[in-house]
């Protein structure tokens, strides 16, 4: 009596937990500052170490401060604030793939002096785990044994990998030009496609550009622009029919932005560092033993219960924000905005329900603005709670990974206290779930059978029966009780009595 056994590892993906990192940095600006107007923190991962019981991660925060100068001129200053953490699990192992996604929870900014501020934050890092398992499964056996085979379809991981790339962006100036006071650039992935060793991404780079445009009027222009990008990316191990995830992270400490002055024209070069994420998954259907039963011994049959990766795919879609903020009598009027600045979001909450996706979070933006009677430059930070959604085909139960941004952001103001915000909310939507199944996995013989002590019986069989439960029933093979009954289905659709005839001192034909 033998039986035949094949492995082959399969992957399940798992949250690991998330923890809030406190991160405090002290910026000094080699301007004197006597007001600040706005700031805007940017959380990113650089490298996550994987070792037993722990998880190592070095981030950077991405600070940018607006302010007023004691000349009264607006300046921006960016600054790279670097960032570490522990994460402690007994379930973590080196042979598992971690990735660490961080999200600003909260910030603040103090100014400690004229030369220095304090920007004090909560990043949230959120830790996901792919995690491999050897499957052994009952792929065959003997004659003496009776296999139902089935295809179990399983997912493997083709590839993970990390990839940094540039993409230009060439931004046309149209106002008079003067001086660049603040850039930024955010980027969003609409599209994945996998292929033969490659995996092309596309998706949309988003530029923000404030700059002065006549110092002698003191106008400032705020600019931004949406370019498409694609990048093939060689991923050894892809093919075309694996499902591929893409989370893309803009390297905002890399960022390079030359001024370009030609002889009727000005323009501004982006050199922006993409950071990619990739993981690559294969769905593969293996055939394994769905039941069996010996037509000579009692046997028990051993399984094993796993999870299986399910992915649902990238949904990426747009939706209008807008919202309203009304000053109080203690903050002087806006008689003129000067421009917008910073603008971001924080994720709040994401879920499925009636067949649609809801994001929910906060956009903020910071307003910069003058006032006439007092003649002062002066900022008001607005916050927009929102919620947008889309139709999907995600399950409700699926994981959700979101990634949004903020485009077209507009504000104007009505009777000098009432200021009123747009925007656009760029988002893509991964979907993953994890599904349980079980295989056989072998299978432990035991006493023989009794010799049967009758050369004919009848089976009294009843509607919905099947003549493989039948057959296992009175352990004798399958194709003997088809042959012996050739008129009856394979289920039964009514109450049938079935012949069965035993050769004599035979268990089992």
């Amino acid at each position: 009596m033998a039986i035949e056994k094949n492995a082959m590892n399969v992957v399940s993906k798992f949250k690991l937990g998330s923890e809030q990192v406190p991160v405090e940095c002290n910026i000094a600006t080699e301007e004197q500052i006597s007001k600040l107007l706005s700031y805007c923190v940017y959380p990113m991962v650089i490298s996550e170490e994987v070792l037993v019981g722990e998880v190592n991660v070095t981030g950077k925060l991405a600070v940018k401060l607006t302010y007023m100068t004691q000349e009264n001129q607006i300046v921006c200053r960016d600054s790279i604030c670097d960032f570490s953490s522990k994460f402690l699990a007994s379930t973590i192992d080196p042979s598992q793939k971690i990735n660490v996604c961080a999200k600003l929870i909260d910030a603040s900014a103090v100014v400690l002096s004229e030369n220095n501020v304090k920007i004090s934050s909560i990043v949230e890092l959120v830790y996901t785990g792919i995690k491999h398992d050897e499957l052994s499964y009952l792929s065959s056996a003997d004659e003496s044994f009776c296999t139902k085979l089935s295809e179990v379809k399983v997912t493997t991981l083709a590839a993970s990998e990390s990839q940094e790339f540039e993409e230009e962006i060439k931004v046309p100036i149209k106002d008079k030009f003067e001086r660049v006071i603040s850039t930024d650039a955010d980027v969003i992935v609409k599209d994945i496609t996998a292929g033969s060793n490659f995996v092309s991404v596309s998706g949309e780079i988003i530029t923000k550009t404030m700059f002065l445009s006549d110092s002698e009027t003191g106008k400032i222009v705020t600019l931004s622009t949406s370019e498409s990008f694609k990048r093939e990316l060689e991923v050894t191990g892809v093919s075309q029919t694996s499902m591929v995830e893409v989370e893309a992270i803009p390297r905002k400490d890399l960022l390079k932005v030359e001024t370009l002055q030609e002889e009727n024209s000005t323009s501004l070069n982006y050199v922006v560092t993409i950071k990619a994420k990739v993981l690559a998954y294969d769905e593969t259907n293996i055939n394994c033993a769905e039941d069996i039963y010996s037509l000579t011994n009692n046997i028990e049959i051993v399984t094993e219960s796993f999870k299986k990766l399910s992915l649902g795919g990238l949904d990426y879609f747009e939706s209008k924000i807008e919202g309203s903020l009304t000053l109080n009598e203690t903050q002087p009027r806006v008689d003129k905005i000067i421009a917008t600045s910073s603008p971001y979001i924080i994720s709040t909450n994401s879920y499925i329900k009636d067949g649609e996706i809801f994001l929910e979070g906060v956009a903020y933006t910071n307003v910069i603005y003058l006032n006439d009677e007092e003649m002062t430059t002066n900022s008001i930070q607005i916050e927009v709670p929102f919620t947008i959604s889309e139709k999907t085909s995600g399950l409700e139960n699926s994981e959700i990974f979101a990634s949004e941004v903020l485009d077209d952001v507009d504000v104007i103001v009505k009777k000098g206290r009432e200021l009123y915000f747009d925007a656009k909310v760029k988002a893509n939507v991964c979907y993953y779930n994890n599904e349980n199944d079980a295989v056989i996995t072998d299978v432990a013989v035991g006493e023989e059978l009794p010799e049967r002590d009758c050369a004919i019986e009848i089976y009294f069989g009843k509607e919905g029966d099947t003549l493989w439960d039948i057959a296992k029933s009175l352990n004798i093979s399958l194709d003997s009780l088809r042959e012996q009954n050739s008129m009856v289905p394979e289920v039964l659709e009514g109450n049938t009595n079935l012949t069965i005839y035993y050769q004599k001192n035979k268990r089992a034909e």
